[in-house]
């Protein structure tokens, strides 16, 4: 974070009845008045009129004899000018508070936890800062005040992060939440204080996305209360969680907010209404020694408004020359940003003259080979020395199909097109398919293939299914092919629990080769694989690419550590909605034979696709164009149609169009070659419910129906 971690000064509003007796009851509450009016204008941040009230709260105070009285007046006007950043006036005033010797709670409490505070902005003096703060919390913890032992508990922790020290701030981090159930309903600023601390650790701690997860928190409650001046930082903050995720335009979108509430600050005017207060209240405080001692002179006086007033206007020229070096940093700042992003969009361009000259063609023939490869390997009459080569050839379909998808998906990520479906999905099957379909590859590599699913993982979420799927894929396809005759572990952890959503740990380790150090900077770059020589059989370096922007558009980043020789482990965390209630699947027709009409004009692909209905248990029917379609549809009941999109005659838009204006909830799914992003608004505009990519698996069909129908 640029701008250190504000600590909280403790304020109190104090009783007339707990004064002693010695002063009058008039003085006493006039006293109180001053100082609770002085606490109000502080926390709204008008400092010129905190500082004329905590003036002559003291100015009062100190015409009786009471130190009670005088102690806590002395510690409102040392709260304001901490408030102000004077840490000079306010470290002489918390100290003639304690030098009263009055043993008052309140008057300890905020002064040990100022000159806490005071000490803590130099790393030299933080042993002295957390003396203070150790003497603070004695006795907020023996008083029972739970507000206060969290305020205390919260500076401890904002000094360690100011001096990078996560993990002697992570103790009081802890305990300051044990503390938050039981005072967060009394104000919203300790959720969002106790939010932010966790998001500066876990950025220090280069955990960025769940760093991004805890400063949208705090953001929330900012902006849902109007703490203008939270925001700055706040949005300050999320720019550099956004830059350290690659972010670039929502790190800028970060800053332009973080301008907008800096300029409603209006701290210049302020500044200047303080300083003419100081100048008074010095002046009246020379005037009173000067009185006193018989040993000062007029001239003297004069000289000191003349000196402060010299030094006001130092301080005016001083306070915009640091406004105006923060917006030239904040300009530059930009300019950097501004320069990574295109950098970023010039590497990603080099790729794209190869990305548009990609047939889409390829994936037609390829569903003939991989289909009818498939229905070989499932006759019983084949032996088992041609499955062999029927599961080699599959093998190598498999891998094609990959390069192919990994090379068109890129393009779409770059170009921005992929949006997030959320939906409810069974994350248990989900898991499981995907670890099932990898099995075989696993096998190939004599690799041990294992799923470990958290007792406490719920079996539903509402989470965009396919992006984690493909994510999750990829992330196990890439550590099998890295590792021989070792383990290959998927697992799923629960690392923070809410009524509404659950944030997920989802790792994959292995036993493999490992990754060096130089390599682990650029195994994100596309068309990289560390070390070509060896790795000339692992494809074409897009896999790893694709899974950190997934994963980046879904909210979170992709963390990795690896040793050579040793393994690799690859894991993100993912927040997850839990739904609002679990419903029974719908047996009667997860088992019910559907009529299921094919429109497809290539032979082979018919026989494809007719076989793996087939074998799912459905009645297929085919038609060979959009016109044939028509014909079906107004003769037969239908459940699901399967639409190729690119057909002679009439083709699968115009059919599509034709058929949901006769009937809405017939569900139509388009099976194509083409890129998704290029046909997906025309298919949404004539009333297609999804696209699916050819080829297409008999795993992939059962899901989109029982997607449909369960």
């Amino acid at each position: 974070m640029t701008n250190k971690l504000l600590l909280i000064l403790l304020i109190f509003c104090y009783s007339a009845s707990t004064f002693s007796q010695n002063s009058t009851s008039k003085v006493a509450d006039s006293v109180n008045v001053l100082i609770s009016l002085s606490k109000n204008k502080n926390i709204s941040g008008n400092y010129k009129d905190g500082l004329k009230f905590a003036t002559s709260a003291v100015q009062h105070a100190n015409k009786t004899t009471d130190k009670i009285l005088q102690a806590r007046a002395y510690v409102s006007l040392a709260n304001n000018y901490q408030a102000i950043n004077d840490s000079d006036n306010a470290r002489e005033y918390y100290n003639i508070a304690l030098d009263k010797k009055t043993d008052d709670y309140f008057v300890n409490v905020a002064s040990l936890n100022g000159l806490g505070n005071i000490y803590s902005t130099n790393k030299s003096t933080a042993d002295k800062a957390a003396g203070y703060f150790e003497r603070s919390i004695s006795y907020t913890l023996e008083a029972g005040k739970n507000e206060h032992s969290f305020y205390t508990y919260y500076n401890i922790a904002g000094m360690y992060l100011n001096f990078k020290n996560p993990d002697k701030a992570y103790p009081f981090i802890l305990k300051a939440n044990e503390l938050l159930p039981r005072i967060e309903k009394e104000n919203p600023v300790h959720p969002l204080l106790q939010n932010l601390n966790f998001a500066i650790y876990h950025n220090q701690k280069e955990d960025h996305s769940l760093a991004l997860i805890y400063i949208n928190k705090a953001l929330k409650i900012a902006e849902d209360h109007a703490l203008n001046k939270e925001l700055i930082d706040i949005y300050d903050f999320k720019s550099e969680i956004h830059e350290a995720l690659g972010a670039y335009d929502l790190a800028l979108a970060s800053l332009k907010k973080m301008h907008y509430y800096k300029d409603l600050d209006f701290n210049t005017e302020k500044s200047l209404q303080v300083e003419k207060v100081t100048a008074g209240f010095k002046v009246n405080e020379f005037k009173e020694k000067a009185e006193a001692s018989q040993l000062k002179s007029n001239f003297i006086i004069l000289a000191g408004i003349v000196t402060l007033l010299f030094l006001s206007t130092s301080f005016l020229i001083f306070y915009n020359y640091k406004k105006q070096l923060s917006y030239l940093k904040l300009e530059k700042k930009n300019k950097a940003l501004v320069r990574a992003k295109n950098e970023a969009e010039h590497a990603n361009k080099l790729t794209s003259d190869l990305l548009i000259n990609i047939s889409h063609d390829l994936r037609t023939p390829l569903y003939g080979i991989m289909g009818i490869t498939g229905m070989l390997i499932e006759n019983p009459s084949i032996i088992n020395t041609k499955k062999g080569l029927l599961n080699s050839l599959k093998y190598s379909g498999d891998h094609l199909k990959s390069v192919i998808n990994n090379i068109l998906k890129i393009k779409e990520v770059e170009s921005n097109k992929i949006n997030l479906k959320v939906a409810k999905t069974n994350l248990h099957d989900l898991l499981k398919n995907i670890v099932n379909s990898l099995k075989y590859l696993a096998d190939q590599q004599e690799t041990q293939l294992k799923l470990d699913i958290s007792d406490d993982i719920l079996e539903h979420y509402i989470i965009d299914g396919n992006s984690l799927s493909e994510v999750i894929t990829k992330l196990i396809d890439n550590a099998i092919k890295y590792t021989r005759n070792g383990v290959v572990t998927f697992s799923t952890k629960l690392v923070h629990k809410e009524a509404t959503n659950h944030t997920i740990e989802f790792t994959v380790s292995d036993t493999g080769s490992g990754i060096s150090t130089e390599d682990l900077s650029i195994i994100f770059d596309n068309f990289n694989q560390g070390n070509l020589e060896e790795n000339t059989s692992y494809g074409i370096g897009l896999g790893l690419p694709i899974v950190k922007s997934l994963i980046e558009m879904m909210g979170s980043k992709l963390s990795v550590k690896s040793d050579v020789g040793i393994g690799s482990e690859f894991s993100f965390i993912l927040e997850c909605e839990v739904p609002n209630g679990e419903t029974a699947r719908d047996t009667s027709k997860e088992h019910k034979s559907l009529q299921i009409l094919v429109v497809e004009d290539n032979k082979i692909n018919q026989l494809v696709t007719q076989k793996l209905i087939s074998l799912l248990g459905h009645d297929c029917t085919i038609a060979i164009n959009g016109q044939e379609a028509l014909k079906e549809f107004n003769s037969n009941y239908f459940d699901l149609i399967l639409m190729d999109l690119n057909m002679p005659i009439m083709n699968g838009f115009e059919a599509s169009k034709a058929i949901t204006a006769q009937n809405k909830n017939i569900p139509i799914i388009a099976l194509t070659a083409l890129q998704i992003s290029e046909v997906k608004e025309r298919c949404l505009n004539v009333g297609i419910l999804d696209i699916i990519n050819k080829p297409i698996d008999k795993e992939t069909l059962k899901a989109i129906i029982e997607s449909i129908y369960t």
